[in-house]
């Protein structure tokens, strides 16, 4: 198998179904494409894209043999014909892909492309769609310069795209810890004060830290809750913990709620004694519990930059997965592709949660993400809307064009 990438974040290409926009956007050689096959006469027919319509568009592909090519449409699925004296010279199949149309194919005969007729297709369609249900077509994406030339001159909106896992890749965690601040220069003597910032804060006293969340539930029982999402708010005489890991830029730690437990218990009791990284982790809360408003700020800006994206699609956010939380940790949405999006995010080494019996995925928001890692998170998410992301290699290429 030949070489095949795709797995560098690229732009993909909307066009509005708004003609007064379009018109005013795309580049004049593109109008005068238009007005010339507008001028000579070429007539534009929907056609039910019957097998015998399909052989039609299979004489003007690329590659006749394309095993991706469709056998026929359904009801639901679109195909024009343009003709030229009585002749056909190209063809567009446009398929519904939630609130767009993805351009599946779209070819010209030689005749066809002296007349510019790929972009009077286009330009058809933007009219014909206009006032449908659908929001734009997704002309698409390609890594060969010259298809993605043309594409772009229909670029009228823009959508980061990626489609495979690079070899190295950019693993994004759900939790805020980030390598690259961390650091051991700090004073000891006070760790202490770490347990009263963290009583001041949330009016409780018994506290005790412990290395991980597993051991919190272990000493807590069954009537032990999650506090994380509501921190620093904690319900008063409740057993329960808050997993410092999730909040702030700490590699582990989690505080036990409601319970304050000697060395020698926790040692002989619980067997989760460790005192270097508790008073590692107590000195640095100290500092980390100053930025917490600007982290609860930071999440809900992430928050809003993954809604603006999948606004694009016109997906809302599951609201009910954040209700009554302080701190979001996730962008919580429902799509029918998630089932495989959740693969797709494994292979990129993506975290997140996955509700799979509501086909409800959580996106990480944490306040060390960048907002290239945001772009790259959606990325991955518009590489499984695209349906070319389906087909069959088939190391068919054209000759090479600058």
């Amino acid at each position: 198998m030949g070489y095949v990438g795709k797995d560098i974040i690229h732009e993909g290409c909307g066009l509005p179904l708004t003609p007064d926009r379009v018109w005013e956007k795309v580049p004049h050689s593109v109008r005068k494409g238009i007005n010339k096959a507008e001028r000579n006469g070429v007539i534009i027919k929907k056609v039910k894209g019957t097998p015998e319509d399909i052989e039609v568009l299979k004489g003007m592909w690329y590659d006749p043999e394309d095993p991706n090519m469709p056998t026929h449409l359904t009801e639901k699925e679109f195909m024009f014909i343009a003709y030229y004296d009585e002749n056909p010279i190209g063809s567009v199949i446009l398929l519904p892909v939630g609130n767009h149309l993805f351009l599946n194919n779209l070819a010209g005969s030689r005749d066809g492309k002296k007349l510019h007729i790929q972009d009077y297709l286009l330009w058809h369609c933007v009219n014909y769609f206009e006032n449908s249900e659908y929001k734009y077509i997704d002309v698409g994406v390609s890594y060969r310069p010259s298809l993605y030339k043309f594409f772009t001159k229909w670029k009228i909106e823009s959508y980061p795209i990626i489609f495979n896992a690079p070899d190295v890749k950019v693993p994004i965690s759900d939790i805020p810890f980030a390598a690259d601040l961390y650091h051991r220069d700090y004073d000891f003597t006070n760790w202490e004060d770490g347990y009263k910032v963290l009583a001041d804060l949330t009016g409780v006293k018994e506290l005790t830290f412990v290395p991980g969340e597993e051991y919190a539930k272990n000493i807590c029982g069954e009537e032990g809750q999650d506090f994380t999402d509501v921190f620093p708010n904690i319900p008063k005489e409740k057993l329960g913990w808050v997993n410092l890991e999730k909040i702030f830029n700490v590699q582990f730690g989690t505080i036990v709620i409601g319970k304050a437990i000697d060395d020698a218990e926790m040692w002989n009791s619980y067997g989760c004694l460790d005192v270097f990284k508790r008073r590692f982790i107590l000195t640095v809360i100290q500092e980390e519990i100053k930025k917490l408003d600007a982290i609860k700020k930071i999440r809900e800006e992430n928050h809003q930059i993954l809604e603006d994206y999948f606004g694009f699609e016109d997906i809302k956010p599951e609201k009910l997965y954040n209700e009554g939380k302080e701190i979001k940790s996730y962008y919580y949405f429902k799509h029918e592709r998630n089932d495989r999006y959740h693969l797709v995010l494994d292979n990129f080494e993506i975290k997140h949660v996955y509700f799979e019996n509501e086909g409800v995925i959580g996106l990480p928001i944490h306040q060390n993400l960048t907002k290239w890692q945001l772009e790259y998170i959606y990325g991955t998410f518009r590489g499984v809307l695209n349906l070319c992301s389906e087909w069959t290699h088939t190391d068919v290429y054209g000759d090479y064009k600058n």
